[in-house]
């Protein structure tokens, strides 16, 4: 190194900084702090001390201290200057560097500053003209610019500013580039995340799609098996229930039967009615719940459906020595309801009452005729505290052994869908009373029913008349043909018969009938199928159509609304009132005068 190098040490700062109170005895401290990095370092190269000195006078002057002006003899030196800095990751701005000097020329001096650190402006600085030199150094070192000597101040301080500005734009933007990389990077991280969840989602979805599918599918099946349950219960289980309720009625026609006799009757026609109450109870509380249900009225002897339950708990009252205490001898009492509602609602409070009665004391049942009807059943008993707010809630119960808190909650929503109510009252001083209210029946003198708590048939013709009309009954149950023929006497019909849809279709080939009653689930040939065969074979042969009913225990309206779209001409429920067949054989009385 020359001696102007040792001259011209690289700058250091000196800052004067407050010692802490621990080290108060040495005054102040020097701290050395590094040279200001990237763009505040200038390179200024030349053989000529006075060059050299002229150029970092006037840089300082010009610059002021925030830049970091380094001097080089040589463009080994200089090399050495940058190899330092760059240990200390540290980058020189600009390189000033002079042409003709001994050893490396100026030229090769900044193509290989340019290859170590490319970033770098360099400018050249020389009093001699070599147009080859410089076109290899525009080419090879990236020239910023080129001046000749003796340069002049302003020329000498623009450019340089000029080129500070270009490196530091340079820096940024290549500091924005790498920030740019980096973002890029993390990006693809993050996609990859990403993937990796949007991948893992998708198995979630696809297994939670198939265990959906599954349940989808096992939820199919329940419904089948709802289906079939119901079908069961409208089919097999109501249509001989019915019959076993019908069978009293009969057994009293024109006999007297004896006291013993007589018990025995009432008590098949309550535990029928009872069984059939559940069965229709069952597949009605859902449609009320979702409120499908259709509620279609008639005429009911709330006496009766009294009565007729009160024996049914006479043995569970006498064993606990209650006495059911219900008013005899006074005119029967007749609401706008459903008698099948009517009878589970009375038999659910009745039953509640026993149990909740003391022992050796009375249920007392009240039932008063009126703009509407009342019916109070009262027990000595008292409802718990906490169950008196949510006693019509569903499932609320008090410790009751086998309880599950529907009879109360069923009750009251059998009430509602009638268009009545029922309340309850209940104190330590007065006991439990549980209040039923229904609209009156419309007709002072109601008519005699098919059915009495769900089924009881009597003569049609009683109160109809329909002289010479012709009858068809197909069903497959023997005892409902002998309860239906009940209904159907001579001279006003002329009734015949046949088990399946098979000895239908042979029948009516033999005659035509007025009116066909057909039932819709039977063996060999099912009532749909008879239907559309017998209305096929009319046609061909000219005939007037008959009047085929729909005669089945599916009785809600999706049902009824089926029939008649497969070609019914209407429905009729099993078990029926008699309004309901008087309104079939008035129908089928209007389509016999229209087709005369």
């Amino acid at each position: 190194m020359s001696t102007v190098g040792a001259k011209l040490p690289r700058l250091f700062v000196i800052k004067l900084v407050w010692a802490s109170q621990e080290d108060m005895k040495f005054g102040f401290l020097l701290e050395w702090e590094p040279p200001m990095k990237e763009s505040g370092i200038i390179l200024c190269v030349d053989d000529d001390t006075t060059v050299l000195v002229a150029l970092r006078t006037l840089l300082e002057h010009a610059l002021g201290s925030n830049f970091l002006i380094e001097i080089a003899e040589s463009g080994e030196e200089a090399l050495e200057i940058i190899e330092d800095l760059q240990k200390s990751d540290e980058t020189v701005g600009v390189v000033i560097s002079d042409f003709l000097m001994p050893g490396m020329r100026g030229d090769e001096l900044l193509i290989e500053i340019h290859k170590r650190s490319p970033r770098t402006m360099t400018i050249m600085l020389t009093g001699q003209s070599d147009f080859d030199g410089v076109k290899k150094a525009i080419n090879q070192a990236n020239l910023y610019r080129f001046l000749e000597k003796p340069f002049n101040h302003e020329d000498i301080l623009l450019t340089v500013r000029s080129a500070l500005q270009a490196f530091s734009h340079e820096r940024l933007l290549t500091l924005q580039n790498e920030q740019l990389r980096q973002l890029n990077a993390d990006l693809n991280v993050t996609l990859k995340k990403l993937q990796e969840s949007e991948k893992f989602l998708e198995e979630r979805v696809a297994l939670r799609t198939r265990e959906l599918d599954e349940k989808n599918q096992a939820l199919q099946q329940a419904l089948r098996t709802l289906e079939d349950v119901e079908r069961i219960s409208r089919h097999d289980l109501k249509t001989p229930l019915v019959s076993i309720a019908a069978a009293p009625t009969l057994l009293r026609a024109g006999r007297t039967m004896s006291k013993h006799e007589e018990d025995i009757l009432c008590m098949i026609e309550s535990a029928t009615n009872r069984a059939l109450s559940m069965v229709n109870l069952s597949l009605d509380l859902f449609r009320m719940e979702s409120g499908s249900y259709v509620f279609r009225p008639s005429s009911v002897d709330m006496t009766n459906i009294v009565s007729s339950v009160a024996l049914g708990l006479a043995a569970h009252a006498h064993s606990k020595s209650v006495n059911i205490h219900v008013p005899s001898d006074e005119p029967h009492v007749f609401a706008e309801a459903d008698d099948s509602l009517c009878y589970s609602i009375i038999g659910n409070l009745l039953k509640n009452a026993v149990e909740a009665a003391p022992e050796h004391s009375t249920v007392m049942v009240t039932l008063i005729d009126g703009p509407q009807i009342l019916l109070a059943i009262h027990n000595q008993g008292t409802v718990p505290l906490e169950l008196r707010s949510s006693f019509f809630d569903k499932y609320s119960t008090a410790g009751k052994v086998g309880g599950t808190g529907l009879g109360t909650y069923s009750s009251h929503l059998l009430a509602k869908v009638q268009g009545g109510s029922l309340n309850m009252h209940t104190s330590e001083e007065d006991g439990t009373t549980l209040t039923l209210r229904l609209h009156r029946a419309k007709q002072s003198s109601p008519p005699v029913q098919i059915k009495e708590h769900a089924a009881r048939p009597t003569h049609a013709s009683s109160a109809i008349s329909h002289e010479g009309m012709s009858v068809l009954l197909v069903d497959d149950d023997d005892f409902n043909h002998m309860v239906m023929s009940d209904n159907f006497q001579a001279p006003a019909f002329r009734l015949d018969s046949a088990i399946n849809g098979r000895m239908a279709l042979d029948r009516i080939q033999t005659k035509r009938p007025d009116l066909i009653i057909m039932d819709i689930e039977m063996p060999v040939m099912g009532g749909v199928e008879a239907m559309s065969a017998i209305r096929d074979y009319q046609k061909r042969q000219a005939q007037k159509s008959s009047f085929i009913v729909a005669y089945s225990g599916h009785d809600d309206e999706r049902s009824r609304q089926r029939f008649l779209e497969q070609g019914f001409d209407a429905c009729l429920s099993k078990p029926c009132t008699q309004a309901e067949l008087a309104e079939i054989l008035e129908q089928a009385r209007h389509q016999l005068l229209s087709l005369a």
